[in-house]
């Protein structure tokens, strides 16, 4: 049932949501999970989901807790799962622990697993109910609520552009357009993404590395991945995409060779060929996007140019973008612009976003913007 909550309760929830906040880096594809155990109002154990594969973070809490949690009310960010996974199931925990009470934040969006660990629950005899932060904690976990209902990664656009919206000379220079500390943040929204994407044009042009000059994340130090779209299969063994110890995906068309391509590319370690389908005489994106899924990508970081960037609008498949503007004007009819394309005939159907903030980072401006559910929410 739907609960009627008190400030106490509303208090112990928003430490399992802080809690659960100390996996972002380190959960993915699961959820970013939190749990307190409190009784008389005193909080017992705590606990959060630290890992991809490790304990559960009510697991965790009524380890803490052990003949403490006897009586005591259990606060958790998601439902308690009810299935076997890399895991037990929280749920049969929850009941041999004693827990008198369980308030969950929000439902697994999960279709198999939606509501199933709060029938488990309730036929045991606790007492359950659910809603409260739902809407923060669904925010908080955004990227796996979309993979549980669509199959897709959650996607992150950024682009750097000037004032005038260039993002490269007229003679392809584009280093650099914004600041140090403008592309220091680029670094840690690569540390917090599964992988990063560009197109061919951009690896060409610029020859990136896609790393990430932050120290390694336990558990994730071959993070992010880095993914290709190349659809003719010519980018070059030598291209510094290939260094380090990140994986690399290269995209390729399902109409070329695959003999051909592996012999032209394969740098012999941490490397990948993926063959996708073609969509109006390019890959298809949609499919690309569910394919790394598969993989356990679920937070795709977009730095491709703007013919990369029209063809995700144009297939509606951006959920957030990072506008990184630089004080400069390029001018120039030949210069790159950040959105190419053919472009929507109509003022009406330009896609539609929702300002969610916007901040200076050195003498740029960072403008960030949400697009609903990653269908463009044009109106």
């Amino acid at each position: 049932m739907r609960m009627i909550s008190t400030a106490r309760d509303k208090q112990w929830m928003s430490r399992a949501v802080a809690l659960a906040e100390r996996g972002r880096l380190t959960t993915s594809p699961n959820p970013m999970v939190g749990a307190c155990i409190v009784k008389n109002n005193r909080l017992i154990a705590e606990g959060y989901h630290a890992e991809y594969g490790g304990e559960h973070a009510e697991a965790m809490a009524l380890r803490k807790a052990g003949r403490r949690a006897r009586g005591a009310v259990l606060y958790v960010t998601l439902e308690p799962c009810s299935t076997w996974g890399k895991t037990p199931p929280c749920d049969q925990a929850v009941k041999k622990s004693g827990i008198r009470r369980v308030i969950i934040g929000t439902l697994d969006p999960n279709p198999k697993h939606h509501a199933k660990g709060l029938a488990h629950l309730k036929k045991q005899g606790i007492a359950v109910s659910h809603g409260l932060f739902a809407d923060e904690i669904q925010r908080q976990n955004e990227a796996f609520f979309k993979l549980m209902k669509t199959g897709l990664p959650f996607v992150t656009l950024k682009m750097a552009q000037t004032l005038d919206g260039k993002i490269a000379a007229r003679n392809g220079s584009s280093r650099w357009i914004t600041s140090a500390p403008a592309r220091n943040l680029v670094h840690h929204l690569r540390r917090e993404h599964d992988a990063v994407l560009v197109g061919k044009n951009t690896l060409m042009q610029d020859d990136p590395r896609l790393w990430t000059n932050l120290p390694p994340v336990k558990g994730r130090a071959d993070k992010p991945w880095r993914i290709v779209i190349d659809s003719q299969g010519k980018i070059s063994s030598t291209a510094r995409v290939f260094s380090g110890n990140q994986w690399t995906l290269v995209a390729v068309s399902e109409k070329k060779s695959s003999k051909g391509i592996a012999g032209r590319i394969a740098s012999g370690k941490n490397m990948s060929i993926l063959f996708l389908p073609e969509k109006n005489g390019k890959l298809d994106l949609k499919e690309l996007l569910k394919q790394i899924a598969c993989l356990g990508v679920m937070r795709l970081l977009v730095e491709g140019g703007g013919e990369l960037a029209w063809s995700l609008f144009n297939e509606k498949l951006v959920d957030r973008a990072y506008w990184m503007v630089a004080p400069k004007v390029l001018g120039g009819r030949a210069s790159k612009t950040s959105v190419e394309g053919d472009g929507f005939v109509r003022l009406s159907d330009a896609v539609l976003g929702e300002f969610e903030q916007s901040f200076s980072v050195g003498p740029d401006w960072v403008f960030v913007t949400r697009f609903s559910s990653g269908h463009g929410n044009k109106k």
